[in-house]
Parts: structure tokens; sequence; C-alpha cells
């Protein structure tokens, strides 16, 4: 049995691209900005600039991680906001 656990517009997040998701939130850009939306209640938690973190690659459980050059960075999603928790060159 499928349930719906919450409706999220995207396009109130502007062009709100679903670019994926984690445990507790999703991610979505428009145009040079990601935006990371608590996937329970809408609420926004970080706006995130792609000139500064690179681009999005990928999203799983609480984690994010992002490209920029040749540095590849982790952070951690929670209700409250995000943190670098790794990093490192490829």
């Amino acid at each position: 049995m499928r349930q719906e656990v919450n409706g999220i517009y995207a396009g109130n997040y502007g062009e709100g691209k679903l670019c994926g998701f984690g445990e507790d939130f999703l991610v979505l850009q428009d145009d040079d900005r990601y935006i990371v939306v608590n996937a329970k209640n809408g609420d926004e938690i970080e706006k995130l600039y792609s000139s500064s973190v690179g681009q999005f690659r990928h999203a799983n459980g609480r984690l994010i991680v992002f490209k920029a050059d040749s540095k590849l960075v982790v952070y951690e999603v929670s209700c409250s906001g995000m943190s670098e928790i790794s990093s490192r060159y490829e």
C-alpha cells in the first residue's frame, strides 16, 4: 500500500528542477542555485549557489555531494542546516 507523505510544489522554488533527494530532504535546482528543502514540511533548509559549491552530483541518506573543479565535497543535511563533513580531490 502506498501513502503520500507530503505534497511539495517545486514551482515554489523558482524553476524547481528536482536533482535528487535524501532521507528527509529534496535538492531542487533553480538556474545557478540549489535549494535544499525539508521533505516533510516544505521549509527551505539551505540555498547554495553553484559558483561556491560546484555542481550537484548525488544525494543519499543525510548526505549531499557536490563537485567543484576536481574537488568532491560532502555535506550533511539536518533540519537546521548543512555542514561540510568531507572533501577530497579526485
